[in-house]
């Protein structure tokens, strides 16, 4: 038993080094604000400095003194963040950037340093500015009917009835110039605080949804109907993710960059870009989170209209009908953004719950945003049918070989113990019944498993996980209830060998453990397998190649397992088996708790502590509860017959052989 725990302590320590941590709650309101305000800043100095200054000369005074007074500006939104977040530091910075605009460096040098100092302030301060949900083309164009062509014109070319009287002129959004270095960001934050210096007010009065309807929308009028249609197939292509959050901070040069590098000619690139700015970013794009982005940004505005309760429930939709079936898929390219998604999702939940305030809410809602962009570029860029083989490859060798373990436990413990063959019978009756169950239940399983939300697959599956570990608490005094080795296989032959009744018993028991066992496995392997060929518009004969690949890799780990099995003492033997059981049962609690926490069943507590997904450890006090509750079982198990033989020491040998 010492072993045991020494070896479940030992593997929490060992991996404890990768796990990951949560990202922590998001900045308050007045410092989102401020840093959202320090981004413009940069975003502005990055894209009009070089109309300021020209061949190491100041080519426009008053531009050029306007960068300097925003450089001004930005310590001064320095000094108010808080003092824990090294203020000094960002300060030093600005102040190497102002050095680079007074000794008139280059534009490209300037721009570079601006937008890399932009990126690590907010990267740093975790503040994301990206729309919550996807604009709307009519809306954005109606908008800019109502608010923007009396002064930039009915077709965007700084043409409007009130432009001549206006100094500076407003902008085209013809200009190639211009509009090349603006995002999609930069107009929102022009939108949200005016232009100093210029006749561009504050549109703040509109909604935040209003102002990025606004802002998607200008970049439109450079792209014609015909070329965006000519640029649909490119896009695909290219494999460029084309949804709003994802193209909201990339600018017309950058995301042009993006296409031709994915080896595009010129002018498929060009009709990609047009492609993307006037169609891509107002419709599904058909990538594998667009469903989470979608009931993510109901989340976030049911929140803002009071219901919370609405908002919560859409939250956890939001993982479990638009992450959770695509995890197995993911989790082949990118195991590490699995558990961050899962993670940024149950604290958002718990943020709804405990009534955290709105922008606080909205920014976990964009940082999830942007962690389902980079899911996507990494599922979009993982190799199609290849990936496909992959997943299920990996999928099949992970839980197979798991259910392998213990039921390669369970035949040692019948052979060790002098179990007849019925025992042997049952326990292969247990994990034939799960396979062909499993196998049930993938021919059955297309239409179901998309009929079926997905907290009821969490429950599903947290119920069977739960019920696994419930048996290996019921047939732990196989194992562990023996400190010497000798005197425990006596007990187990003794148990083993007595009345009839105790032989249905003892089948009925390890038939069910391997059943569980088994059937667990196949469940998940029929989900995520059903994922990955949705993920991957995969065939049928890729996914059975896959499937073959793992079964063969189960097959020669399980021989490997089972012939070095052989080899061991029984003492050597018996202690390993008990920690297996000790560390499955643990994990499978652990699990099946967090099952029921995504599901929405069970509240969480976040606690500081590192997450061992593999060993169902997770950062949460209930699951941490339940497993040092399981381990407190099998502690009392392992010791209570030796404490009983202290107490007794007349009826020692009776103790050990009951």
């Amino acid at each position: 038993m010492r072993l045991s725990v020494l070896v479940w302590v030992l593997a929490a320590l060992t991996t404890g080094c990768a796990a990951s941590s949560s990202t922590g709650a998001p900045p308050s309101e007045s410092t989102t604000e401020n840093v959202r305000r320090l981004g413009a800043i940069l975003d502005y100095v990055a894209a009009d400095y070089g109309g300021a200054v020209a061949n190491g000369a100041i080519a426009d005074q008053g531009e050029y003194a306007e960068q300097l007074a925003f450089l001004d500006d930005a310590h001064e939104l320095l000094g108010q963040l808080p003092a824990r977040d090294d203020a000094a530091r960002w300060s030093t910075r600005v102040d190497d950037l102002r050095g680079q605009v007074q000794s008139f460096a280059p534009a490209e040098q300037v721009a570079t340093t601006a937008r890399a100092l932009r990126k690590d302030l907010m990267a740093a301060q975790g503040v994301v500015v990206a729309p919550t949900s996807d604009p709307v083309f009519e809306r954005g164009r109606s908008l800019y009917a109502a608010n923007c062509a009396s002064c930039h014109g009915a077709g965007g070319g700084g043409d409007g009835p009130v432009a001549p009287s206006l100094h500076p002129p407003p902008r085209s959004f013809l200009d190639t110039g211009t509009m090349d270095a603006m995002s999609p960001v930069r107009v929102f934050n022009a939108l949200t605080d005016g232009l100093p210096g210029t006749a561009m007010p504050s549109f703040g009065q509109l909604s935040s949804s209003d102002r990025w309807n606004l802002a998607f929308f200008v970049f439109t009028w450079r792209q014609g109907p015909e070329v965006a249609a000519m640029g649909a197939a490119p896009f695909k292509q290219a494999g460029v993710a084309g949804n709003a959050s994802a193209l909201a901070d990339v600018t017309d040069t950058e995301l042009l960059e993006r296409l031709r590098g994915a080896a595009l000619a010129d002018d498929d690139a060009r009709a990609a870009l047009a492609f993307a700015r006037r169609e891509a970013v107002y419709r599904r794009s058909g990538a594998p989170f667009d469903t989470a982005r979608a009931a993510l940004g109901a989340a976030n505005a049911a929140y803002r209209g009071g219901d919370g309760g609405e908002a919560r429930q859409l939250a956890s939709s939001a993982y479990l009908d638009g992450v959770e079936p695509h995890e197995g898929a993911l989790a082949a390219v990118d195991a590490d953004m699995v558990h961050r998604l899962e993670t940024e999702f149950l604290e958002l939940r718990e943020a709804i719950a405990d009534g955290d305030p709105p922008d606080q809410v909205e920014q976990r809602v964009l940082r999830i945003g942007a962690l389902l962009d980079q899911a996507d570029r990494r599922m979009g860029g993982s190799g199609g049918t290849r990936v496909a083989i992959l997943s299920a490859a990996v999928i099949v060798v992970r839980e197979g070989f798991e259910a392998a373990l213990l039921v390669l436990l369970l035949f040692a413990i019948a052979r060790r113990s002098g179990a007849g063959a019925g025992e042997m019978r049952a326990i292969h009756l247990g994990w034939l019944a799960a396979l062909g169950l499993g196998v049930v239940l993938w021919l059955a399983s297309g239409a179901a498993l998309q009929a079926l939300g997905g907290a009821s697959r969490e429950l599903l599956e947290g119920g069977v996980s739960l019920i696994a570990a419930v048996v290996l608490l019921a047939v732990s005094h196989f194992v562990l209830a023996r400190r010497d080795a000798q005197r425990r296989i006596t007990a187990l032959k003794a148990r083993l060998g007595a009345a009839s009744t105790s032989h249905v018993r003892r089948g009925l028991i390890l038939a069910s453990l391997s059943f569980v066992a088994v059937f667990r496995e196949a469940f998940e392997v029929v989900l995520f397998l059903r994922a990955v060929m949705l993920d991957a518009a995969a065939s049928s004969w890729a996914i059975g190649a896959g499937v073959a690949i793992g079964v063969i890799a189960v097959a020669a780990l399980t021989a490997l397992a089972g012939r070095i099995g052989q080899r061991l003492k029984p003492g050597v033997l018996l202690t390993a088996m008990g920690t297996l059981l000790c560390v499955l049962a643990v994990m499978l609690a652990g699990k099946g708790v967090r099952a029921l926490q995504e599901a929405g069943t069970l509240s969480i507590t976040p606690i500081r502590a590192p997450t061992v997904e593999w060993l169902g450890v997770f950062s949460t006090r209930q699951t941490l509860v339940a497993q040092v509750v399981v381990l407190v079982v099998f502690l009392s198990i392992a010791t209570w017959p030796w404490l009983r033989a202290r107490r007794h020491p007349s009826t020692g040998s009776a103790a050990v052989g009951s």
